[in-house]
């Protein structure tokens, strides 16, 4: 089960980074890119802000989150 996890943890991520992006007019891949590359957003800010998503979803079915 593990596995399959974080398996489909990788796909989001490619998911986010380059499927989502071909034809998304609001991010490309190379926005996102150009905004990590200069700064605007860093990849902790993104990562801290998926920890604080995911972990919000997951009260709403779990009733111990760490």
């Amino acid at each position: 089960m593990k596995e399959n996890i974080i398996n489909t943890i990788k796909d989001l991520c490619s998911n986010f980074l380059y499927y989502d992006r071909k034809e998304d007019d609001d991010l490309s891949e190379d926005d996102l890119i150009q905004a990590v590359e200069d700064g605007t957003v860093t990849i902790e800010e993104m990562v801290a802000e998926f920890e604080n998503q995911l972990r919000n979803t997951l009260q709403k079915y779990v009733k111990k989150v760490l």
